[in-house]
């Protein structure tokens, strides 16, 4: 091994984008960090270094081609470098994404994942500017646009299940659904299960609605009805 060319090479080496990547990099996974993701600091940090590397590495490539007598036509192509890579990081964010009913979450974190990999490629590049531009508007979205969905209703899709005694299977299914709408939920469907007997019914109502946190109020509401025996509130099946 010899410790001369590498001690040569070291010396010849600009710490710059390797240092940016960290900042960049480390500044897109701090806010993913405190959100109580798991792909936050460090993970944010070892994809844009790594792809720094990767891109800073490749521009070496033409001038170390013929350090090796080689012979012959070399084409080369870096772009296809900062391809795979934006290809390749796919995998890792879709690792992130965690589904439970119409429950999402860790889109974000997996597009977070994906852009600093972007941030990476462009500073191995060296277009230092461009990166904290970058950065900073990639940190604009996630913060303030984070402050705005506050003040955002979304609209939700819920399914209630309420049980009650069979002789009083047509006037709970009129009450509730008249309270529903009076509530401003939408009625999609009705479905139900009704056995033979005195067991009681089961009626589901698949519901569109924007989410008010006003859940528990129409479970009181709807257990309060005559021949009602209990409510309760899912996610639709997927």
């Amino acid at each position: 091994m010899d410790f001369s060319l590498i001690a040569y090479q070291l010396a010849q080496l600009d710490a710059t984008p390797f240092v940016l990547a960290i900042v960049v990099g480390g500044a897109i996974g701090l806010e993913r960090q405190a959100h109580g993701r798991p792909a936050g600091l460090r993970t944010h940090i070892l994809v844009c270094l790594s792809s720094t590397i990767l891109i800073h590495a490749s521009q070496s490539i033409p001038a170390n081609a013929d350090a090796g007598g080689l012979v012959g036509r070399i084409i080369y192509d870096p772009n296809r470098i900062g391809a795979g890579i934006v290809t390749g990081i796919g995998f890792l964010g879709a690792a992130a994404v965690i589904r439970s009913g119409d429950l999402v979450r860790g889109i974000t974190t997996g597009a977070c994942v994906w852009a600093v990999a972007v941030l990476g490629v462009v500073i191995g590049q060296g277009r230092y500017g461009l990166a904290l531009a970058a950065t900073t508007a990639m940190l604009t979205v996630l913060i303030a646009f984070d402050w705005l969905f506050g003040w955002v209703t979304p609209v939700i899709y819920r399914r209630l299940f309420v049980r009650g005694a069979p002789a009083c299977l047509e006037a709970v299914t009129s009450d509730v659904r008249a309270l529903l709408e009076e509530s401003r939920i939408k009625v999609q469907d009705i479905s139900g299960k009704l056995a033979s007997g005195p067991d009681p019914f089961e009626l589901v109502f698949h519901v569109r609605c924007r989410n008010k946190l006003q859940a528990t109020a129409i479970l009181e509401r709807v257990a309060a009805v005559d021949g009602v025996f209990g409510a309760e509130w899912t996610h639709p099946l997927h």
